[in-house]
């Protein structure tokens, strides 16, 4: 009853506040100055990213001057800053900015996919700043953006070749020195989830964590600490955005049930979790990426029980080789089965090898997201430390390129209707949610 009352608030809250979010940045867009020079004042949102000579951030705008109009309306920007107007910024920092704002365009496919990704980010215009100022820092997320490029720094001295450029798109989330065919084959494999902090990297991290915890035989409380102390600093260097932070209220969740010896319950976890984010972004169920993760979490957790089954034998007893394998690749089928209708709205593709590419990249994935962040943290490290990392970033590179050659590798297909993706997702969790049931039947069975 909790769950269904926290999903169904949830949705309700997050409906009626994502259908007055949109049609806002619908009238946004039609009424807001368009090739007009503007004064605008606010905070960078995103992380900025330069490149050649060029920074580009997500700006949001607390107030916009145009000529005699002021604007008070919270607006997001695409801010295009050049190099000499203003060096190093930060996110979270506050500016002053005087530019000329235009409407988002782009030719080509890539760019119109460029204008539907900032469509969907909320951003209705693009600003080109000629005078910008900074203001007064923002406290934590301005430490946090400075913390991570001295992060990204210490990463690349310890691994300047190929190698690095993927450790540091997998680690903290920096992109700039991946080459197109890197990521199409990311994309082409339905691994380019890796390449953005998510859940992947929270759980992994979570995992690692808990591991040298009890290795070293702390309490399970201590031990459950640790873990979010972990992850929310990850989330906070990573600049995963919503993904991330996502994936970090819901280990929260979980490992505070632990840490307050209470029990675990995943289902209710989840839909609390989903709550306290659409309190907070109240238009976050339109967002993609909010989608794909909590389809993706609730997907494993009604196929946990058969996936159980098959890993441990219905009497629950000790993990059988066979069994763990065929639950790996069960869990990967689930997964990627999970996210296919999605992809093809928002990518118009699927890719039918992503079950295997996520399974051959799963453990160097896992030790790099691990110790690759421990690296990072130190100014110096021994050769045996840096080594595994940069094996494990080698292999996920020539796994994924490898894997991407095939032509069917990755097909494109039509965005399927709204109303057919609802009615498979709703297919799709009654067949996993009758094969746990059988399979939680039969251990109760055995176990009488």
């Amino acid at each position: 009853m909790a769950t269904t009352l926290l999903v169904l608030c949830a949705a309700w809250l997050g409906s009626a506040q994502g259908i007055r979010h949109t049609l806002q940045d619908a009238i946004l867009w039609r009424t807001l100055p368009q090739g007009e020079a503007v004064f605008a004042v606010g905070e960078v949102v995103s992380e900025p990213v330069k490149r050649r000579t060029i920074w580009r951030f997500i700006f949001r705008a607390r107030s916009i001057q145009a000529g005699q109009r002021v604007f008070h309306t919270p607006t997001y920007l695409w801010v295009e800053l050049p190099e000499e107007r203003l060096d190093n910024p930060h996110a979270g920092e506050r500016l002053q900015i005087e530019g000329r704002m235009r409407l988002p365009s782009a030719t080509g496919a890539s760019g119109a996919s460029f204008v539907d990704y900032l469509r969907r980010q909320g951003v209705v215009r693009t600003l080109r700043p000629y005078r910008v100022a900074k203001l007064d820092d923002s406290g934590w997320r301005v430490f946090f953006s400075r913390l991570r490029r001295r992060l990204i720094e210490n990463l690349r001295y310890h691994l300047p070749t190929r190698e690095g450029h993927i450790a540091a798109a997998i680690v903290l989330n920096d992109r700039t020195g991946l080459d197109s065919s890197i990521r199409e084959s990311f994309r082409r494999t339905g691994t380019v989830h890796i390449l953005s902090p998510s859940g992947t990297h929270v759980s992994m991290l979570a995992v690692t964590v808990w591991a040298v915890c009890r290795l070293f035989r702390l309490s399970r409380r201590v031990s459950a600490l640790a873990v979010i102390a972990v992850i929310w600093g990850f989330v906070g260097v990573a600049a995963g955005g919503e993904p991330s932070f996502r994936a970090a209220v819901m280990g929260t969740l979980v490992a505070g049930a632990v840490a307050l010896q209470r029990e675990l319950d995943l289902p209710t976890s989840l839909a609390l979790a989903g709550f306290l984010i659409v309190l907070t972004d109240t238009g976050a169920l339109l967002d993609p990426g909010f989608q794909f993760s909590f389809i993706l979490v609730a997907a494993i957790i009604a196929a946990a029980g058969w996936l159980n089954a098959l890993a441990f034998g219905v009497t629950g007893g000790r993990l059988k080789p066979v069994g763990g394998l065929l639950a790996a690749i069960g869990f990967g089928i689930v997964c990627a089965i999970a996210s296919a209708p999605l992809t093809a709205l928002y990518y118009a593709q699927m890719s039918f090898i992503a079950p295997l590419a996520n399974l051959v990249i799963a453990l160097p994935v896992q030790v790099l997201t691990a110790m690759g962040l421990a690296i990072a943290c130190l100014p110096w490290a021994p050769d045996w430390l840096t080594a595994p990392v940069a094996l494990s970033a080698w292999m996920v590179d020539k796994a994924v390129r490898w894997l991407a050659l095939p032509a069917w590798a990755s097909v494109p297909v039509s965005p399927p209707p709204r109303w057919a993706i609802a009615a498979f997702y709703a297919l799709f969790f009654i067949v996993l949610l009758v094969l746990s049931a059988r399979a939680s039947a039969r251990r109760r069975e055995l176990a009488l």
